[in-house]
């Protein structure tokens, strides 16, 4: 009996630190760290690191268009998007975040330079809500992403 109440009490005891270490995660600076790996590829036209963002499941909901769906899908997506090489000094700024267990989520404005063909700027903004998930190895992955434009 003595042992199984130090085993539970030690069952506990785990359970309690991972509990509180994850609790005590900065998780909105995970949520910056996860916008800089995106801006970073989006603003150096590196294309071939989106898919790696985003959870094998996910969507992204852009405005006017039907739901892109996985993580090759939505890598294409964007970079596809970026490939001209027209779009610039996209930013974001986070408005809120929150976390429940293993989901977190981050609502932000968004500006973005868009070039045209005779060298005119246009400035973009607008909202977007991306969901993320924790991956099995700890990097929060983007789970659902939707945005609109001003």
């Amino acid at each position: 009996m003595k042992l199984i109440r130090i085993i539970v009490a030690g069952l506990i005891a785990a359970f309690a630190a991972t509990y509180f270490a994850s609790a005590k995660e900065d998780i909105r600076g995970a949520m910056q760290a996860a916008n800089t790996e995106f801006l970073s590829a989006y603003n150096n036209l590196k294309g071939d690191a989106f898919a790696a963002m985003y959870a094998k499941d996910a969507v992204v909901m852009p405005p006017g268009s039907q739901p892109i769906m996985g993580a090759e899908a939505i890598g294409k997506f964007w970079a596809d998007r970026i490939k001209p090489g027209n779009r610039k000094n996209h930013t974001y700024e986070i408005l809120s975040v929150q976390r429940d267990g293993k989901l977190a989520y981050q609502t932000n404005r968004y500006t973005l330079d868009v070039v045209d063909a005779t060298g005119a700027v246009k400035k973009v903004s607008g909202n977007a809500v991306r969901v993320f998930e924790k991956g099995p190895n700890g990097k929060w992955l983007i789970k659902v992403h939707i945005f609109n434009v001003d």
